[in-house]
C-alpha cells in the first residue's frame, strides 16, 4: 500500500491502521505479521514478566528540547507548557519534564534505545547536525552510537548483532 504522499504502508495486523514501513515490527515465527509500535507498545504494558519502562528526562528549556527531538525526526507532543511527550510513529519513545534549575553539569540520566539499525539513525542524526559519538560494534557483540540533548540527557541507541 502507499499512502497519499507516496509513502508504502502496512497495515497493522492489530489495530489494522495503515502505517509507514518503518513504524511497523515484524513478528518473528510470522514474519508476515506486522504490529504497529503503538499496538506493540500497549502490548508490552500489559505482560507481567516484561513491563514497559518509558524514561521522564528533565529539561533546562522545554524549546531547545523540542527543537532536538524535531531535527532526530520524532514527533513532540506537548501534554502542558512543562511537560511533553517524544513519540516515535504512534509508541512514546521518552518525556519531557521541564525543570528550569537543572544542574546541566551534574545530569547524569541516560536511556537505552534498542533498535532494529543504528548505523541508519546515526545517519540521519548526523545530517541533522546532532552531536552523536562514533557507531562502535562493541566486543559483547552491540553495535551502537550515543548523543546527548541540550539538557545533558544521555541517550544509548543499539541492537545486539
Amino acid at each position: 500500500m502507499t499512502d497519499e504522499v507516496g509513502q508504502t504502508t502496512v497495515a497493522c495486523g492489530c489495530c489494522g491502521e495503515p502505517r509507514p514501513a518503518e513504524d511497523v515490527s515484524r513478528l518473528g515465527l510470522h514474519p508476515e505479521i506486522a504490529v504497529c509500535g503503538s499496538c506493540v507498545h500497549n502490548m508490552a504494558g500489559r505482560l507481567v514478566a516484561r513491563p514497559a519502562i518509558t524514561p521522564i528526562f528533565a529539561v533546562h528549556d522545554m524549546a531547545a528540547a523540542r527543537e532536538f527531538w524535531a531535527r532526530a525526526g520524532l514527533r513532540v507532543d506537548e501534554y502542558s507548557p512543562e511537560y511533553a511527550f517524544v513519540m516515535h510513529g504512534e509508541a512514546e519513545l521518552l518525556h519531557l519534564d521541564l525543570r528550569a534549575d537543572l544542574d546541566l553539569e551534574r545530569n547524569a540520566a541516560a536511556c537505552y534505545v534498542h533498535i532494529a539499525d543504528p548505523v541508519e539513525w546515526h545517519r540521519r542524526w548526523k545530517e541533522q547536525g546532532l552531536p552523536v559519538s562514533d557507531v562502535v560494534v562493541e566486543p559483547w557483540g552491540m553495535v551502537e552510537f550515543n548523543v546527548k540533548d541540550p539538557s545533558g540527557n544521555l541517550i544509548r541507541m543499539g541492537r545486539n548483532d
